[in-house]
């Protein structure tokens, strides 16, 4: 018996190693789960009042787009749109103001 009693098989090792990672990974889905459920601060969903008539959706004016403007009016549109919200939400699309150093680089690209 000469040698080493004390170490371990590396295969036994293994399976202890990867038992206790993935008991511990499951314990965190629990917590992760009951979280959820037990959640203090999720909004309730409130039981809709009977007899209430549905609110007039705000009615906004749209700002004129011009011709060029149309496909990036649309881009936009699209990807608002595709961040959740809807398209009668979006009340006007229009540019912000830029500081003098983006107009200056923008000029000399030659992008304006």
């Amino acid at each position: 018996m000469g040698g080493n009693e004390s170490a371990m098989n590396p295969w036994l090792f293994m399976a202890i190693n990867m038992t206790v990672v993935f008991a511990v990974l499951a314990v965190l889905g629990v917590i992760m789960v009951l979280t959820h459920k037990l959640d203090p601060t999720k909004k309730k969903p409130s039981e809709p009042a009977k007899n209430v008539a549905p609110a007039a959706a705000p009615v906004t004016a749209a700002a004129p787009v011009v011709a060029n403007d149309e496909p990036v009016v649309a881009a936009i549109t699209g990807a608002i749109v595709a961040m959740g919200y809807s398209s009668d939400q979006i009340a006007s699309i229009r540019p912000a103001s830029t500081s003098r150093n983006w107009r200056l680089d923008g000029r000399l690209s030659g992008r304006y």
